[in-house]
């Protein structure tokens, strides 16, 4: 069964998608499936998506037009269909570490019985450099909240339990 949906709100972004689409390709572990919410876009998105879905064997991806209603409409839509135990949002021009997936699977299976509502995991800008502050050394839980009112800083991928 597959353990993570991996969802991308998109409006407009044909440009940036294949990026996205190659970081998911290139992952370790394909135990997720690839929803695209596309938000209304009348550029080429629909046509791109459709060959990708055709081409791909390696993991699913899943394709939902909506008419333009803004991002916020567009993560409430994927939400309304993801059916794993797991998710987490992918920019339309963001990437994934190739260990991303297997990462988040490693992790979860040791703190799964914990209860916890996900996992927060660091960005970088795709040439290493981490994109704010790491997490201190001896941190070994916190909410997100938590983590800035302590002085952390960035964009961070935020894998969150779908029931809750």
């Amino acid at each position: 069964m597959v353990l993570l949906t991996v969802f991308t709100p998109t409006y407009n972004r044909a440009h940036t998608l294949p990026e996205a689409y190659c970081s998911l390709k290139a992952q370790t572990s394909k135990n997720f499936l690839w929803l695209i919410v596309d938000d209304g876009s009348t550029d080429r998105t629909a046509a791109l998506v459709s060959a990708w879905m055709q081409a791909e064997k390696a993991f699913a991806i899943r394709y939902l037009y909506r008419p333009n209603g803004g991002m916020h409409a567009a993560h409430n839509t994927a939400y309304a269909h993801i059916e794993t135990e797991l998710n987490l949002c992918l920019d339309s021009d963001d990437r994934l570490a190739k260990d991303a997936v297997e990462q988040i699977e490693k992790r979860w299976v040791q703190i799964k019985s914990k209860n916890y509502a996900g996992l927060i995991g660091l960005d970088d800008d795709g040439n290493g450099k981490l994109i704010g502050t790491g997490f201190p050394p001896d941190l070994t839980e916190t909410t997100l909240s938590g983590y800035y009112a302590g002085g952390g800083k960035g964009d961070k991928k935020l894998v969150y339990r779908t029931d809750i």
